[in-house]
């Protein structure tokens, strides 16, 4: 059997799976209704930190700064400005424009992709990659703002993602193809040379880029990628993307950003039916190693873990600042409520308390999609001795309904039972390639009747291998096995 050829004790650090809780900084929930000259934010996808000024890429209101509700007070609640703002596109319609990720150079230009926006109102020509600038030393806006590169047809391929190269030219990738383009000399004109420089993987959308010295990383819909030295005169087509194996294949990578050290930090879609599967991970450059940074966040009092995951396939906001402290957006609405945006960050503190891993990230996804049932599983509690069969069908809005045959005693007794169930990264992740997680079963009246981590063995079978909890037993080396349906 697999679990034979399982040693316990391999090699490599354990990852710190449960992560730290990110701050909720603004959302629509915690702010005062009024706020002179700000707002709460809607569906953040980009975000640029001059100094101490924050500037995102809002879906309403444009390149905004990011203002300070209560001045003076440290981790203030924060909110969107709606003056001193560029509402998107530049035309003279109103209609607002969603836009992704953002770059800037030192000289205070900031580089604004914007695939979508209401072409009824809005012209080709007014959409694509927008330059505007702020001043480098207070993070003011200062002066007007222009499309670039607009004869190259960029807007049609809805741009997503965009960096700076150290070369000084702007990297971008596209909603509609794999395409990975360079903007040559982006900062002055708006009818720059573009090149192609190759692909993402297997051509599929880019959602967001990062450099790391003269390497190109790519989150896409996908994969983790990487062009090694994306910035070659030689890298005109045929420089396509490698994937990085970070235990989420086949799982959309939704933002990226680099600290400027050694830590590159993705974010994943996750599963909408599936709170906590959205989730952020860091990755050491010199060392090939993952980290689980947070899924979710609390609010300034610590309170209301549980109903602040990220929403799954919108953590599109992923930036770091000056100061080492990483922020995070994703919107409750997907996109689709005006104010229905949240701002989160995590202190430089928080993340230099964490440790890395030897392996990859959990893949929870990769359980998910095989966890629908029915399953069977004998487990003992190792409290009373109670031996009970558990044979659960896992539904896909995250319900459940089960048969309990408790056989430690006579007669045997036979029940049903319903609820709810949560799959979270492992809390202490094993060193093997398989898909991991944590499994929480926990039924109608709120009792939990497993919780532990697992490790998926084949689509047929997964194990628990740590000692877990629940009123049912969660005991070492639990196999799972697949009922016939």
């Amino acid at each position: 059997m697999f679990l034979a050829a399982i040693v316990l004790s391999g090699t490599g650090e354990a990852a710190q799976a449960t992560g730290v809780q990110a701050e909720l900084r603004s959302s629509a929930a915690i702010l005062p209704t009024s706020i002179p000259g700000a707002v709460p934010p809607s569906a953040p996808a980009g975000a640029v930190i001059v100094g101490t000024q924050p500037w995102i890429c809002d879906a309403w209101q444009g390149f905004a700064p990011v203002v300070q509700v209560e001045p003076g007070v440290a981790g203030s609640l924060l909110a969107v400005g709606n003056s001193g703002n560029l509402r998107l596109p530049v035309s003279p319609t109103t209609v607002p424009a969603t836009c992704g990720q953002m770059s800037i150079a030192s000289g205070g230009a900031v580089y604004i992709t914007q695939g979508v926006v209401d072409t009824r109102s809005t012209p080709s020509a007014a959409r694509g990659v927008l330059r505007a600038a702020v001043d480098p030393n207070t993070g003011a806006f200062a002066g007007s703002a222009t499309y670039i590169a607009t004869t190259a047809g960029l807007d049609g391929n809805q741009p997503a993602a965009a960096a700076l190269g150290p070369d000084g030219n702007l990297y971008v990738g596209f909603l509609k193809s794999g395409n990975v383009k360079r903007i040559l000399n982006p900062g002055v004109g708006s009818t720059q040379v573009v090149q192609s420089v190759g692909n993402t993987p297997q051509g599929h959308p880019a959602r967001a880029f990062a450099f790391v010295g003269n390497a190109l990383w790519i989150a896409s819909a996908d994969a983790l990628s990487v062009i090694p030295n994306a910035v070659s005169s030689t890298c005109q087509g045929g420089c396509n993307a490698t994937v990085v194996s970070d235990g989420f294949s086949g799982v959309a990578h939704t933002g990226i950003a680099y600290d400027g050290s050694d830590g590159l930090y993705f974010s994943v879609a996750g599963n909408t039916t599936s709170p906590g599967s959205s989730q952020v991970w860091r990755m050491s450059i010199s060392k090939g190693t993952f980290t689980f940074v947070s899924q979710g966040g609390v609010d300034r009092n610590g309170a209301n873990a549980s109903n602040f995951s990220f929403v799954a396939a919108k953590t599109n906001l992923l930036a770091v600042d000056p100061s080492g402290n990483l922020w995070i957006g994703d919107d409750t609405s997907n996109g689709s409520a005006i104010g229905s945006g949240r701002l989160w960050t995590v202190s430089a503190a928080a993340l230099a308390s964490l440790t890395g891993s030897s392996q990859g990230g959990t893949n929870v996804q990769a359980i998910f999609n095989v966890l629908h049932g029915p399953w069977f599983a004998t487990l003992t509690n190792i409290n009373t001795g109670v031996t009970t069969q558990f044979v659960p069908t896992f539904n896909a809005d995250g319900t459940f309904t089960a048969v309990l045959t408790v056989t430690s005693s006579t007669p045997n007794l036979v029940t049903n039972d319903s609820g709810a169930w949560t799959l979270t990264a492992p809390v202490v992740q094993q060193p093997f390639a398989n898909p991991q997680a944590h499994l929480t079963i926990t039924d109608s009246q709120g009792v939990v009747l497993f919780s532990n981590d697992i490790l998926l063995e084949t689509v047929d079978t997964f194990t628990s291998l740590t000692q877990g909890t629940g009123s049912l037993g969660a005991g070492f080396e639990v196999q799972w096995v697949k009922a016939a349906p």
